[in-house]
């Protein structure tokens, strides 16, 4: 795979042994939205905080769901996004290179926030029992 030349990457990495050789990197950042901001586009897992963080930001985000997990929710994430058109989504590696190409000229839907606030309802229930 031959990325385009005026593609450039940041990665974020964990704490193992592997280091990107060609691009600059960093483990852990309490200012993460420095990065966020700097970008056009984030390869991320289907973490929801990520994701939600990403969509506030009007970000173009390819989510690559972690298939490991124990439990479904990040595929569950991932398909929501991705068939909802708020994001590209590709499960298996081989699909990153058409992702790359597609993500900066797709008419990604804009995800609308909808506040959501039941504390007055939850303590109106909590005294009157309904």
């Amino acid at each position: 795979m031959v990325i385009p030349s005026d593609i450039t990457f940041t990665f974020q990495i964990a704490d193992g042994t592997y280091k990107p050789r060609n691009h600059p990197f960093f483990s852990f950042t309490e200012n993460i939205d420095q990065y966020y901001q700097k970008c056009e586009a984030v390869i991320c897992h289907a973490g929801a905080g990520t994701i939600y963080k990403l969509l506030e930001l009007r970000k173009r985000i390819i989510i690559v769901p972690n298939t490991e997990r124990t439990d479904n929710h990040q595929l569950d994430i991932a398909a929501f996004m991705g068939n909802n058109g708020h994001a590209l989504t590709i499960i298996d590696f081989n699909e990153l290179f058409n992702a790359l190409q597609q993500i900066r000229e797709i008419d990604l839907i804009p995800f609308e926030k909808h506040d959501f606030d039941k504390t007055e309802e939850i303590l109106r229930y909590s005294v009157s029992g309904r």
